[in-house]
């Protein structure tokens, strides 16, 4: 009987075997040698490389083999338009390959130029239509992409057809895309401004504070709201600030950071909500640029002039999980310490500043002080869900330990 069985089960292995579900075929790379490989294939069937960035543990990627690699439809295009290629990002060579192109977040696709730029890029699983969807865009912007490259440098591209061009060029030149985006705002008449696609066009492009574009929006909002809507002309503001608070972040501009704190932020955001939105701006712009004494003094100033004394607490705990999660700099648990101190001055009777604060012990290796803290915490914790948030923090010491 055994042997019976055992031929059965041989039987079965070898059918599923002969019928599995053929997939999508992909070059597995794990070399530069194997890389520069793809690259030339690509370069020389003029195509388009797709690339699957993968981990072993990554529930979604094999989400991807079983259910969007074996689409029929997915397989003709993709084996027909592009070189197909995967890479395990947590193996050696993998792990260059994702750094280089950004990758933190599994699965993520690519579709890059035989050079190796990026032409665009698919972060998180998507079904087999949405991904025959981002092919087919992609090989139509492939395309069309030199025909209006050569219209543009001629001079005979279409105005109509900027957008378009922009459009493929931000996610693919960036550099290029800003030199057609200025060529293109600068024939701008007060007409195009009333075509929101030109709003959203201005959002991303041409947006500095001392554009003729900004300018022009800001000053006639009335008709901006009136052809638009106040939702539309709120996030052309909003993008614009997101946008420039960035530029100053990055080249440590705090001339702009203030200005965008005194002159945008009041165009969008209601008045009682200004200090709230003007901290943040300045909050992030010192965490970011590493300002941290400029940074601890602008929480305090925001503390002590715009919170009642009841509503430090939270805005506290919101401050020092923000700081634990995102940080390991001393100095800023240091301050976190000190803030949680004020925390449970104010209202000794909540169990959060208490075990937070024995967490920040914790990591800065006061572990007498932690486990007290910890265990006033879960005397004061009332619900099973806060029992447990402190039960989990007394684990992560342990762990410290």
């Amino acid at each position: 009987m055994k042997v019976q069985i055992a031929f059965i089960l041989l039987l079965i292995c070898s059918w599923l075997s002969a019928n599995e579900i053929e997939g999508l075929k992909f070059t597995e790379v794990t070399s530069q040698k194997e890389w520069d490989k793809v690259l030339k294939e690509a370069a020389e069937n003029n195509q388009l490389l797709f690339i699957d960035a993968y981990t072993d543990w990554c529930g979604y990627c094999h989400k991807l083999d079983k259910e969007v690699y074996t689409d029929a439809s997915v397989i003709g295009f993709f084996e027909e338009q592009f070189v197909n290629v995967k890479f395990d990002a947590e193996s050696k060579f993998g792990y260059q390959l994702a750094d280089f192109y950004g990758i933190d977040s599994y699965p993520t696709m690519l579709f890059l130029t035989a050079e190796g730029n990026v032409f665009d890029r698919i972060e998180g699983f998507v079904p087999a239509p949405t991904l025959l969807a981002y092919g087919n865009q992609t090989t139509e912007d492939w395309a069309v992409l030199p025909v209006m490259e050569e219209a543009y440098d001629t001079q005979t591209l279409e105005r109509e057809s900027y957008l378009e061009l922009i459009g493929i060029l931000e996610r693919t030149n960036r550099e290029k895309a800003e030199m057609v985006a200025t060529a293109y705002a600068a024939t701008f008449t007060e007409e195009d401004y009333l075509d929101l696609e030109n709003i959203w066009f201005l959002t991303r492009f041409e947006n500095g504070l001392d554009t003729e574009h900004f300018k022009y929006i800001t000053s006639h909002k009335k008709e901006m709201v009136d052809a638009h809507g106040q939702s539309e002309y709120n996030d052309y503001l909003s993008g614009v600030y997101n946008d420039n608070l960035t530029l100053a972040i990055k080249y440590g501009d705090k001339g702009l950071m203030t200005r965008l704190s005194k002159e945008v932020i009041p165009l969008f955001v209601p008045e009682d909500e200004l200090p709230a939105a003007q901290y943040v701006t300045e909050s992030v712009y010192y965490l970011q640029r590493e300002e941290l004494e400029r940074y601890k003094l602008t929480v305090n100033g925001y503390m002590n002039n715009h919170l009642a004394r009841e509503e430090k607490p939270d805005f506290i705990i919101s401050t020092t999980v923000d700081l634990i999660e995102n940080y390991t700099n001393e100095e800023l648990i240091t301050f976190s310490k000190t803030l949680l101190q004020e925390a449970i001055a104010v209202d000794e009777k909540r169990f959060e500043p208490h075990a937070l604060f024995g967490y920040v012990n914790g990591l800065q290796g006061d572990f007498k002080q932690a486990n007290a803290s910890l265990d006033e915490a879960k005397k004061l914790a009332k619900t099973d869900e806060q029992k447990a948030f402190v039960d989990n923090l007394k684990q992560a010491v342990r762990m410290m330990q």
